[in-house]
């Protein structure tokens, strides 16, 4: 089991840093320091941990205005090849999405070009030569916006908004909307900021995340169909299936339009929803909420 974190703590931050020049500047005989850079103390900093709490990867983000640079991505030797490069790249990614970049440009080593085209960047010209020897691509890999992929932007945008006046919790837990299809919803919560004392996702954050979720998908399919009425849980049942290590993002989906018309005469109505979250890639919790809607 390994999981992606913030390192906060000194003893962290010196342990991240410490990986950064034994993989990335000791082989090539560079000095202690030489790991670390001016926009370090700018930048968003990600290390990937065992079940242990041994470091086995490091990597960075640092965003400038609508771009972002990925740099000193490093797994340790015996962890390479078991896809943990493409989760830390993926979590590098996420943040670049909450952060607005539209682009993610980086210097990949030759070695490395296959890997990252992989992760869906593209060569883009002749990168930096290091320490005098060792040659670089340019990589750049597009960022498809948040409005681009969601419909109905503009209610999605309004939703947000509600959530964080009438929800307040929502805004502290960090949730965010990150598709909307029509029949679909997926939000996302800022991991860092809903921690337990196991450094996983404390439960009653994850419960929050699927209860807004399934709130969520109700009042915008209400405004797409003209609806109006107070939106309240009734009752909601959780299974919690593995911790969250990794980005929690909670999906639901469901067309109710039939369900919802009541809503048009006065009449008050029902709806049950299923919310899947997970952890990255894996299902974590699945919760079932029940929501009773009261017309205005």
């Amino acid at each position: 089991m390994y999981r992606v974190v913030t390192p906060q703590t000194e003893a962290e931050l010196e342990a991240y840093y410490q990986l950064r020049w034994q993989l990335l500047r000791k082989p090539w005989q560079q000095p202690k320091g030489s790991e670390r850079d001016e926009f370090d103390e700018y930048a968003h900093h990600r290390m990937m941990v065992d079940d242990t709490g041994k470091l086995v990867a490091v990597g960075r983000l640092y965003v400038s205005g609508d771009e972002a640079q990925i740099r000193f991505m490093a797994v340790i030797p015996e962890c390479r090849d078991h896809g943990l490069g493409s989760r830390m790249v993926q979590a590098l990614e996420q943040v670049a999405r909450q952060q607005g970049v539209r682009r993610l440009v980086m210097n990949a080593r030759e070695e490395a070009v296959a890997f990252y085209t992989h992760c869906g960047f593209t060569v883009v010209g002749e990168g930096p030569i290091s320490f005098g020897k060792i040659p670089h691509r340019q990589m750049i890999k597009a960022l498809t916006p948040i409005h681009e992929i969601s419909h109905r932007p503009e209610l999605c945008d309004e939703l947000q908004r509600q959530w964080h006046r009438r929800i307040p919790i929502s805004e502290k837990m960090g949730v965010k909307i990150i598709q909307y299809t029509g029949s679909k919803l997926k939000t996302l919560a800022n991991l860092t900021a809903n921690l337990n004392m196991h450094e996983s996702m404390f439960a009653g954050s994850i419960y929050s995340q699927c209860v807004l979720s399934g709130w969520g998908l109700i009042w915008l399919q209400m405004q797409e169909y003209g609806l109006s009425g107070d939106i309240v849980q009734s009752s909601g049942d959780i299974k919690y299936l593995t911790p969250v290590w990794d980005e929690p993002t909670a999906e639901v989906q469901g067309r109710l339009r039939d369900q919802l018309q009541p809503l048009g005469r006065g009449d008050r109505v029902k709806v049950e929803l299923t919310v899947t979250l997970y952890s990255g890639d894996t299902r974590a919790a699945l919760f079932t909420g029940r929501y009773v809607i009261l017309s205005h």
